[in-house]
């Protein structure tokens, strides 16, 4: 089976994003449950109208509830109208204590009936929370619409597992699992496994997980390691990463799909990966990594994705490494065959290479930071716009790539990455690929 490239769906600014390189790329999308409840119409039309096959997952973002009240609440203290809304729909214990106080796995231990209630609640969202008004949408009438408008599985409720909370949150992670199974009806159901980085470089750690989660009788398994940058993380992360979707797969009885991978997991779930992943998602912008509780926005840099490095460089520094390579002094026809050949580079350049700066191109705006006003550079909406669709262009080359190309030929690509990028953009900036390279041949 092909890999299974998946969207996380971020923002309804993003959607504009879903058709590039073209819409049938994506094998589905996935979306937060907080933005399901917001805006369920507005989702339904997006779904139906904007992607191919409206195949699609939601995230019951259960894990919201066990952390410190500020991270669902508005800088007022107020709770964020979604989160609200998600409470509500999921009703209690989430109405009593969203907002005021985390949620603690004896909570959920302590009674099995309003346990249960909540599980049935939180599968009924999903069932529901799309399904109608994709059926009752103006554009259902051109649509042959039946099985398809419910959710491609139903993703029983989870929680944050770090190695310090490890022995707490899997009892109550595993009710949660066990109760979705006799509720599931002919739905498919997975289990979500979000865990902190020192979980999957830890080997007791990991064998818990599986011990516990493993052998649960669920049809696929959503993973999520809190903030794992692929390009910066080490082999004992990366290695763990492998274990713990190698043993979730079960010698590829279950689907195992990561919420937040880069090019790493791509070939963990090809040929040279032995299949350890089924799966794939990321979001249109910085999606191949994400933490559990987001820590704010920070400023937009405008990046380039370089496709040797299998990374999205900010772009001054892209700049630095291809002038370096003089691949930005010769024609436009040596930095296709050299740097990138895609459809979305090749529109921008148009056979002149100054044209390359038109993916930095920015804006000065003044704003405020702990010091006072400052000046920064912001990225234009059309440097942003042509960032991410080469971006996607390229992120369809790797899956196709990663899926159907010999393991000679992809270790022989990190290979030439490496040799041809080394003097350029130094050792840590091709460290990356020789770490892959070692960790999926299992010499690392």
């Amino acid at each position: 089976m092909p890999i299974s490239h998946w969207m996380t769906f971020g923002t309804f600014a993003e959607q504009r994003y879903f058709i590039y390189p073209n819409k049938d790329v994506y094998y589905g999308v996935v979306i937060n449950a907080n933005m399901a409840a917001h805006a369920p119409d507005g989702l339904a039309a997006f779904l139906l109208e904007k992607t191919a096959q409206y195949r699609y997952l939601i995230d019951p973002v259960t894990h919201a509830f066990q952390h410190d009240p500020s991270a669902v609440t508005d800088s007022s203290g107020e709770v964020r109208s979604s989160i609200k809304k998600m409470a509500d729909a999921y009703g209690e214990p989430f109405v009593r204590i969203v907002g005021k106080e985390p949620l603690r796995p004896r909570v959920l231990l302590a009674d099995k009936d309003a346990t249960q209630e909540f599980v049935a609640r939180c599968l009924a969202f999903q069932r529901e929370q799309l399904a109608r008004p994709m059926a009752e949408a103006d554009a259902a009438k051109y649509l042959d619409l039946g099985r398809d408008t419910q959710p491609y599985a139903l993703v029983a409720p989870y929680f944050y597992m770090t190695e310090t909370t490890l022995a707490q949150w899997i009892p109550a992670c595993e009710r949660c699992v066990q109760i979705a199974l006799e509720l599931k009806g002919d739905n498919r159901l997975f289990a979500c496994i979000v865990v902190g980085q020192g979980v999957v470089s830890n080997s007791k750690a990991r064998k818990a997980i599986l011990n516990s989660f493993a052998s649960l009788g669920v049809d696929g398994f959503l993973l999520w390691v809190d903030d794992l940058d692929e390009y910066e993380a080490g082999t004992d992360e990366l290695n763990g990463l492998l274990e713990l979707a190698r043993g979730l797969g079960g010698g590829g009885e279950r689907e195992v799909i990561n919420l937040h991978g880069g090019y790493f997991s791509i070939l963990a779930a090809g040929v040279l990966g032995n299949r350890a992943l089924t799966g794939v998602a990321h979001g249109p912008e910085f999606g191949e990594h994400r933490a559990v509780v987001p820590v704010g926005g920070g400023i937009p840099i405008a990046r380039y994705y370089v496709p040797r490095l299998h990374h999205r460089t900010r772009y001054r520094d892209a700049l630095a490494i291809l002038r370096a390579k003089k691949w930005l002094t010769t024609t436009a026809k040596e930095f296709h065959r050299n740097v990138c050949g895609c459809d979305a580079c090749r529109a921008v350049l148009d056979g002149d290479l100054a044209n390359f700066s038109k993916f930095g191109e920015s804006v000065i705006r003044t704003v405020r930071r702990k010091r006072g006003m400052v000046r920064m550079a912001f990225p234009t909406s059309e440097a942003k716009v042509i960032c991410l669709r080469h971006y996607l262009h390229v992120k369809q080359i790797e899956y196709e790539f990663a899926d159907s190309a010999s393991p000679e030929q992809i270790v022989g690509n990190l290979q030439d990455g490496r040799a041809q990028f080394e003097d350029a953009a130094g050792l840590e900036g091709v460290a990356h690929l020789e770490r892959w390279e070692r960790v999926l041949m299992g010499t690392a």
